[in-house]
């Protein structure tokens, strides 16, 4: 029988996903219902307007209605927020990309002129919406809630997205409307491959790395043009972009292609000193930009050709390599920069900071489009590199040639050895080497790791090594003798030649 793929038509992936948009004014509660309908907190969520700046878009599967679920900014607040106009722009945007639309009022503070223009913006678009009141914690705001019918809609649904209550509700009028915009595409297209014989369930799993996209986390101090990079990357308006610092504040996860490669690339909040940052926000925004470094396979560090590597980029830089992450070096803006004052840049680099000087170093301007093509170049080496399998006679070989080339220290009352090694790990490559001795000394440690990049490229990636003490060689090595046998059989009973 012929293996089959249920494709809906209009969808340019194949996965039929419906996108649901929670929308409405500043402060009504969005962001707190995004982490509630997903299950984990993933927005930012603070008791004041405005924290909610570019959408965030995560999948829910229910029950078999896949959803791609959208926290947006607030509609409207000029006067009070900072970038609100902005933040407006951007929303309504998501809204044009949205099949449906949740739309959120807060009983508590009831009625506003905001919910009113919300309201229009919504009979504008023509989508399917749903009329939520949140913040109704007992009769008194359930009651209240039936102001929203002025605005020219039905009664709307009541719920707590902070105490989880009415979450049934809400989460099965979603899931009609997802079905009814999946049945408005039509039937399903079905596809079939010639070769295959088993039904979808029985086909064999494709390798995890080599299926699933690269996750790329653009990181750095405020203003360096992660957000930048990200929109030229993607081809559109994903992250606002402002001079004023601190203008991101959530990860903006983005699937994009490439050469026929998927990426994911997380664009993250600037991280200045730890001794800056303020309080709130700012505080929650660079942990979740560290967050966004741990589940990163490729870092991206953007630095800039007019202050070069500071102190904070070097922690930066420390972090994603202490994780194990590959990680790639980009100065931006190189416009703004002569060819020798670059040079220079990068000769200082890895003479500042010795331990990125396994790291490739790119130069881009995102202004201008440059270099663009050669930065993505290194990102594919790097995450190449931390992929990287050697076979045990590589590894073997490059420590016979590091013994060679200097021999192992004397340790105690005898020389430690090199046995063998093997690796047994990936992302980052970690090798296994076995010897005498528990721990080698640093300086030792390093110039094995120094053998192995200069033998196989490991452009980009940290190496791992872990030192295994074999005892079957220990005492021997020693000049100590080997201990005795006990003489016991498998029973514990001491045999006849014991005796």
């Amino acid at each position: 029988m012929k293996n089959r793929r249920v494709i809906h038509p209009n969808l340019g992936d194949g996965r039929g996903r419906v996108r649901v948009a929670i929308v409405g004014r500043p402060n009504v509660g969005k962001s707190t219902l995004f982490n509630r309908l997903l299950g984990r907190r993933r927005a930012i969520t603070l008791d004041q307007p405005g924290i909610t700046r570019d959408p965030i878009i995560e999948q829910l599967d229910w029950d078999g209605a896949p959803i791609d679920l959208v926290d947006t900014g607030g509609l409207g607040g000029e006067a009070e927020i900072a970038l609100a106009d902005r933040v407006h722009e951007h929303t309504v945007r998501a809204i044009a990309a949205s099949d449906v639309l949740i739309v959120l009022f807060d009983a508590r503070t009831g009625l506003s002129p905001l919910d009113r223009d919300t309201v229009e913006l919504v009979n504008q678009s023509g989508l399917e919406a749903i009329y939520v009141a949140n913040k109704c914690e007992g009769r008194a705001t359930e009651e209240a809630a039936l102001e929203f019918c002025a605005l020219g809609i039905d009664a709307p649904m009541t719920i707590s997205a902070e105490h989880g209550s009415g979450m049934g509700d809400l989460r099965a009028a979603i899931e009609e409307c997802a079905d009814r915009v999946l049945e408005s595409r039509g039937p399903a297209e079905v596809r079939e491959d010639d070769d295959a014989e088993a039904e979808p369930e029985e086909v064999e799993d494709v390798d995890d790395a080599a299926d699933r996209p690269c996750r790329v986390a653009l990181v750095g101090r405020p203003n360096v043009g992660k957000s930048s990079l990200l929109n030229l990357l993607a081809g559109e308006m994903i992250s606002l972009v402002d001079n004023r610092p601190g203008t991101t504040r959530d990860v903006i996860d983005t699937e994009i292609e490439r050469g026929g490669r998927r990426y994911v690339l997380l664009d993250t909040a600037g991280m200045r000193r730890p001794s800056r940052v303020d309080e709130g926000v700012e505080r929650i925004s660079v942990r979740r930009a560290l967050d966004a470094i741990d589940r990163a396979d490729v870092v991206v560090l953007l630095i800039e050709p007019e202050e070069g590597v500071t102190d904070q980029d070097a922690r930066i830089a420390r972090r994603a390599w202490d994780e194990g992450r590959a990680l790639v070096l980009l100065i931006n803006k190189i416009d703004l920069a002569n060819a020798s004052q670059l040079g220079r840049l990068e000769a200082n680099i890895h003479d500042i900071y010795p331990t990125l000087s396994p790291v490739p170093v790119g130069r881009i301007s995102v202004r201008n489009k440059l270099g663009i093509d050669a930065a993505f170049d290194l990102v594919d080496h790097a995450f190449a590199s931390h992929n990287r399998k050697l076979s045990t006679s590589d590894v073997n070989r490059a420590l016979e040639e590091a013994a060679r080339r200097r021999e192992p220290p004397i340790m105690g009352r005898g020389r430690a050895k090199l046995f063998y090694g093997t690796q047994t790990g990936t992302r980052p490559p970690t090798i296994s080497i076995f010897t005498n001795r528990m721990e080698l000394p640093e300086e030792y440690q390093r110039f094995i790791e120094r053998c192995f990049r200069e033998m196989h490229d490991f452009g980009g990636t940290p190496l791992r090594f872990r030192y295994v003490r074999r005892d079957s060689h220990s005492n021997r090595d020693r000049g100590e003798a080997p201990k005795e046998k006990t003489g016991r059989d498998r029973r514990g009973v001491k045999s006849r030649r014991d005796t």
